[in-house]
């Protein structure tokens, strides 16, 4: 018998240079359509994340069953477990950690940041999601589609499988952004890596194109 491995993926190992730094926050309630508040809140202490292509989470709420997030006519209540979380480079960590002890003004909202969780490595899952990915509001999910994989592969990942989600919107001062939610799988440990660091498409600032890591498809609630 010839049994060969494929060791690329075998001996893989995590890159160090793209982190998930995360931070305890308090809020008594927020807007569901935050990203815009957020980002422009944050670059006031952190002016640095628009010169190394970081990404900005949306906080949501936590429980045991994944993400969810408790609507009451466009607003949800942060629970204790909600968090902030910055996709930055290692060099920026510390600096990062300056945000303890502020609070984030986001106009008729706030957010204190109370203490530094953690920093963590990406993952390298064969299934990523990401909640939002910036398009033209009158594209249709086959040109989406088209326009992802051809995104991905002038980055040199080879799609496989790729399913297109829900429509969203992001207000700003300049007008609204159209989004839809892009999830992505059988992809290999280092294609994983590399779309978590670069992120898809523009505004990563406002939470879009930021891919995370998925068990598995069945656990991706678009």
């Amino acid at each position: 018998m010839f049994w060969q491995e494929d060791t690329n993926e075998e001996h893989f190992t995590l890159s160090e240079r793209i982190q998930e730094a995360s931070f305890k926050i308090q809020s008594k309630i927020l807007p569901m359509d935050h990203s815009f508040l957020l980002a422009q809140a944050l670059l006031k202490h952190l002016p640095w994340l628009a010169d190394i292509n970081a990404g900005i989470h949306d906080i949501g709420v936590a429980d045991g069953n994944g993400w969810e997030q408790s609507k009451t006519g466009g607003f949800y209540h942060p629970s204790k477990r909600s968090k902030l979380t910055l996709r930055i480079t290692k060099e920026r960590l510390e600096d990062a950690q300056s945000l303890v002890g502020k609070t984030l003004d986001l106009g008729d909202y706030k957010i204190k940041v109370v203490k530094f969780i953690n920093n963590k490595l990406l993952s390298d899952l064969p299934v990523l999601f990401a909640k939002q990915v910036a398009c033209e509001q009158n594209m249709t999910e086959d040109d989406f589609l088209k326009l992802c994989y051809q995104q991905l592969s002038e980055m040199g990942i080879q799609v496989k499988k790729m399913m297109a989600g829900l429509e969203h919107n992001i207000q700003t001062d300049n007008g609204t952004i159209h989004t839809r939610s892009l999830m992505v799988a059988d992809l290999k440990k280092d294609e994983s890596v590399l779309l978590q660091e670069k992120g898809l498409g523009d505004h990563r600032l406002l939470g879009c194109g930021l891919f995370i890591p998925q068990k598995g498809i069945e656990t991706i609630d678009s």
